[in-house]
């Protein structure tokens, strides 16, 4: 009688698919080269969107000049040199919002939504040590927020598309 199996796979449960900004699951950052369309403007990244959002009801001046950015750092500098005007509730909805923009994102990519689609039903893992809260941090012991935001966008993705859980 064969012994049973250890490890990855063991008892049906895929293995975690680990990303970062490189390789093929690059595209799955919220600051990578995909433009997302929200409420009929064109933000270069995600992250524009998700920082943007933390000013466009109140100070839509603001989210202009981050959706306007070229690159990252220039959306966090002004970001956090307009923290005095973030939503009050921003710590409240941060995660809700993270969660919208991805689902945009992944909605108006094909190609990025099929592959997340794909990575059913493994865990997703930001592999950033720097990072504790969106990634793994260091050790592996951060909150993965990220990853957590990537498998709640694909569970909804898999339940418009009519998929099994």
């Amino acid at each position: 009688m064969p012994s049973p199996r250890v490890g990855p796979g063991a008892l049906g449960l895929a293995p975690a698919v680990r990303f970062s900004g490189y390789g093929r699951f690059a595209g799955f950052l919220h600051h990578s080269e995909h433009k997302v369309l929200h409420e009929e403007e064109l933000y270069p990244t995600a992250l524009h969107l998700y920082e943007a959002l933390k000013f466009l009801s109140h100070r839509p001046d603001i989210a202009k000049r981050i959706r306007h950015c070229e690159r990252p750092e220039e959306v966090y500098a002004i970001s956090s040199s307009e923290a005095e005007s973030t939503r009050p509730d921003w710590h409240i909805v941060a995660i809700q919002m993270m969660d919208t923009v991805l689902h945009q994102k992944f909605r108006q990519h094909g190609d990025l939504r099929a592959l997340l689609l794909d990575t059913h039903p493994s865990d997703l893992i930001y592999a950033e040590r720097d990072d504790p809260f969106w990634g793994e941090g260091p050790e592996g012991v951060g909150s993965n927020e990220l990853g957590k935001a990537l498998m709640r966008v694909r569970d909804k993705l898999r339940a418009e598309a009519g998929l099994a859980p």
